[in-house]
């Protein structure tokens, strides 16, 4: 710690026990007002000057020009929005130093990694943190999103609450990870209308979270957190319904269609662990990753609108979620070749990737099929017929998703071509595609 930061922090102990002794004084002020005269007092002129010194010595928000302030700027609206004019003119008992500490990190650094977390709606009492690739799945207390408020101390006085109410519920499953590329705001940022959540960074842990199962996972929310100091909000839609007799309800949080019970845990734990092992660059080449990541963006984008059973919540939305699974799946197994006859290929390569039997590998061969004639008649703006739409919808999650499991697991650059390989080749179908995809799928259930 620089000596500049403990002369910040002594300068805002002196701050606050001014405070605390004109609390009379403030008596008939609002917050806001006592926030505002705090901040004006000549004990805040020196804090001021304190954190740019500070500021500049931990090489925290300093701009590039001398004449620049540095840091973030002690200011009546910052008081007021942490929380700290409400606890200084309240009756609640605090450590002092301690607070000074929190405020003066926020006001001055040093610099820390800041972190994204993505909130997801999967019912699932994960029983303790597993790493996914660089990203921690956890499912946090209230505690842990209490600490990660800014200036914890005062938070519980803060204006507007820095994370969902709802979260602190600790139902939900949170995929976090540090971003270094990510810098601090100097005050409140900015942001215009959201259109969702941006995955594409946690593409893989997400991913993996949604190959489990045809019922699908979503990001409910999104936050960018430099811990205790800000918490941005970039997207948040957290469902919730009502629990308690009338007069006495209260919200609760609502999870799902992705529901795990304990007896198939440990069973999740090793299937996420395993397939996003796998699709970092070291495991996967360069070309099968990228294809894979194509074709799990579309995949993913189907989420919101997904249900139960793989349903497509909103008719309305069925012709766009074949399109997407259509160009995902085709992209996986059909990339990089002349356009003539993809729909016959692609359809015969995921019969006999994901095929258990001849039964199951003539079914989707003709669930492939027609849901390219429903793809087509959307594409050429035709209406299809309702009912091969909906099959469509709901059908083909289930084997585009069990393809890109295999494409994961068998880890092969020229899938398209071992499939074909293996459509005359028993013994390829059997060395190269069954035996690898049948071990796989035994470690993960192994008891």
């Amino acid at each position: 710690m620089t000596p500049e930061h403990l002369e910040l922090v002594a300068a805002l102990v002196d701050l606050i026990s001014d405070a605390r002794l004109r609390v009379g004084e403030h008596a008939d002020l609002t917050d806001r007002e006592t926030a505002d005269a705090i901040a004006e007092s000549p004990a805040g002129d020196a804090v001021r000057r304190a954190a740019d010194a500070a500021a500049r010595a931990n090489r925290y928000l300093d701009g590039e020009r001398g004449d620049r302030q540095a840091g973030r700027a002690l200011q009546g609206d910052a008081l007021f929005r942490l929380g700290v004019a409400a606890l200084l003119r309240s009756n609640h008992e605090f450590n002092a130093e301690a607070l000074a500490g929190q405020l003066a990190a926020y006001l001055a650094g040093p610099p820390e990694v800041l972190w994204r977390y993505f909130v997801i709606n999967i019912d699932w009492e994960l029983p303790s943190p597993i790493d996914l690739g660089g990203w921690r799945l956890s499912r946090p207390g209230a505690d842990e999103w209490r600490a990660q408020r800014p200036v914890p101390i005062a938070a519980d006085h803060a204006a507007t609450q820095a994370w969902d109410p709802l979260l602190e519920s600790g139902w939900h499953v949170v995929l976090a990870a540090p971003d270094p590329e990510l810098a601090p705001a100097r005050g409140l940022p900015l942001r215009l209308l959201s259109r969702g959540p941006s995955t594409r960074s946690a593409w893989a842990p997400l991913l993996a979270v949604n190959l489990w199962s045809d019922e699908p996972a979503r990001i409910v929310a999104e936050y960018v957190v430099e811990p205790g100091r800000t918490v941005d909000c970039l997207y948040s839609s957290i469902p919730y319904t009502y629990t308690g007799s009338p007069g006495d309800e209260h919200e609760v949080p609502l999870l799902g269609p992705l529901h795990v019970d304990n007896s198939h845990s440990e069973q999740l734990i090793r299937f996420l662990t395993k397939i996003t092992t796998r699709l970092t660059e070291q495991e996967l080449s360069t070309k099968l990753h990228d294809r894979i990541r194509r074709s799990a963006m579309r995949f993913l984008d189907t989420s919101d609108k997904v249900g139960y059973h793989a349903d497509v919540t909103f008719p309305d939305d069925e012709p766009q979620v074949v399109l997407n699974y259509m160009t995902s799946l085709e992209n996986l197994l059909s990339s990089d070749e002349s356009p003539g006859d993809l729909a016959r290929r692609t359809a015969q390569r995921a019969a006999i990737l994901i095929g258990e039997d001849d039964g199951d590998r003539l079914r989707t061969l003709r669930c492939v099929k027609d849901a390219y004639n429903v793809r087509n008649r959307i594409a050429h703006g035709s209406d299809p017929h309702p009912r091969k739409l909906t099959e469509a919808a709901t059908q083909i999650r289930s084997i585009l998703r069990r393809a890109l499991i295999a494409a994961i697991v068998l880890g092969e650059t020229e899938l398209g071509l071992l499939c074909d390989e293996a459509l005359f080749s028993q013994e390829t179908l059997r060395d190269k595609i069954n035996d690898p995809l049948t071990e796989f799928h035994s470690l993960i259930h192994a008891s």
